[in-house]
């Protein structure tokens, strides 16, 4: 009985030390990933002057791109223009018959079970607003 205890217990250190990991990684890459619909608002710095709009954001399964929409005659496709400080760097593109102005990009990280999105406007650091987005259930 004793040769059984001891084949077994190096066997079940084993398994916990393995489940352990498999989970803390599984914890630490749903808590990562951007993928799905985020909604939320984003605005300016107090004083200068952007105005506070509300986003809709979906990033797709591969995080490579996605779209993002302001309102009906605002909108478009997202591209994925590079990964840096734990940010992907999204940059929105117009759809056709859309009025505003592109170019801009979302910067975007998880937060908790958030996103924060800080916009470097096309137009300058200025121009540049953020905001947190929440998960929205699809």
């Amino acid at each position: 009985m004793s040769v059984w205890i001891r084949r077994l217990v190096p066997l079940a250190i084993a398994a916990i030390v393995a489940v352990s990991a498999i989970v803390a990684f599984g914890r630490t890459s749903h808590s990562g990933r951007l993928t799905g619909t985020w909604s939320g608002y984003i605005a300016g710095k107090p004083g200068s002057g952007v105005k506070r709009h509300h986003i809709r954001i979906v990033v797709n399964a591969s995080q490579t791109g996605g779209r993002w929409r302001i309102s009906a005659t605002c909108h478009g496709p997202l591209t994925l223009d590079s990964i840096s400080n734990g940010y992907h760097h999204y940059l929105r593109k117009l759809a056709r018959g859309a009025t505003c102005a592109g170019g801009d990009i979302d910067c975007l990280k998880r937060v908790g079970a958030d996103v924060y999105d800080a916009v470097t406007s096309h137009r300058g650091g200025e121009y540049d607003s953020s905001g947190t987005l929440r998960r929205v259930a699809t």
